[in-house]
């Protein structure tokens, strides 16, 4: 007697999650195209947009090091402060605001940095990095890597 009672009660449970599934994954709106009474549960955002690069200048090789935190917060050449967000990178010679290809040699990874600061002051480099780019490349660790350096420009779309 006290297995049927047993045996209703799970079937009871197992319709109603099921029941609570095939609704959450039913669409947002109704077939005539209006809202159906209740917002979607998420939100599809469309694909993020990546801007074309066209390599610009020739290449040249040098050493990479990147800016220890003690630079965070410190104003650059352009004014604006360097943070860990962005990636940016200081270069003696190229233009400011300028954009640069840097590929790390030891492992094929690149970045394409905004010039935003002058130096190294060191002359055995031939760039600074952002921490941000400095992550992109993976060389936190390793402190100087040899790297490939081209100049850049966006292709509009």
């Amino acid at each position: 007697m006290r297995m049927p009672k047993i045996l209703g009660g799970s079937l009871a449970v197992l319709a109603l999650s099921t029941a609570a599934a095939v609704a959450a994954d039913a669409p947002a709106t109704s077939p005539a195209g209006g809202n159906a009474g209740f917002a979607p549960d998420r939100v599809i955002a469309p694909p993020a947009q990546h801007s074309a690069f066209q390599i610009v200048g020739h290449r040249v090789y040098g050493r990479a090091s990147w800016y220890g935190n003690w630079h965070l917060g410190r104003k650059t050449a352009t004014g604006e402060r360097l943070d860990t967000v962005h990636p940016t990178a200081a270069h003696r010679t190229l233009p400011l605001q300028s954009m640069v290809k840097v590929t790390n040699l030891r492992n094929g990874r690149s970045v394409v940095v905004t010039i935003n600061d002058r130096g190294p002051y060191s002359p055995r480099l031939s760039i600074d990095l952002s921490p941000h780019a400095a992550d992109a490349l993976a060389m936190r660790h390793d402190g100087i890597v040899p790297v490939a350096i081209e100049q850049v420009a966006v292709l509009h779309q």
